[in-house]
């Protein structure tokens, strides 16, 4: 038995975990996609990514999208609706990292400018940016 595990040994180092590795993500600017098809791509081909510098960018391109072209949201519904992760992330991504001035305007916007049958997207979009914004209370931001 522990023959087998010295012959399988070298090979389970080079495993990875999840999605990929930090060497297969983007050197680009996160920050700087302002349309969902471009952020669900980004998503889908570096999910893994979404840390540290790389996970504030992508709150910022969310931010961005939310805030500048909220004329969009029905395009981000329709994504959401097929992809639950997708969501989660969008969701995760209006967060205490961004200025909190861009997160009472996607709440502002989400409680008073929802677009009709997108009250599911808005009460998240609106808790969401409830939560940062007591965290960033908490964090003193």
């Amino acid at each position: 038995m522990s023959r087998s595990l010295i012959v399988f040994a070298p090979f389970l180092s080079g495993l990875h975990v999840g999605y990929g590795n930090a060497d297969s993500c983007p050197t680009i600017l996160t920050d700087s996609i302002r349309a969902w098809d471009a952020l669900y791509k980004s998503f889908k081909s570096y999910r893994q990514c979404d840390d540290g510098a790389i996970a504030e960018g992508y709150s910022e391109s969310v931010a961005r999208i939310l805030v500048d072209r909220w004329n969009t949201l029905p395009y981000l519904d329709r994504l959401v609706r097929k992809d639950a992760d997708f969501r989660r992330f969008v969701l995760n991504h209006v967060d205490a990292t961004l200025d909190i001035t861009d997160v009472q305007k996607i709440r502002k916007k989400a409680l008073e400018q929802c677009p009709a049958g997108l009250r599911g997207i808005c009460k998240d979009l609106g808790k969401q940016a409830n939560f940062a914004l007591k965290e960033m209370d908490q964090t003193g931001k």
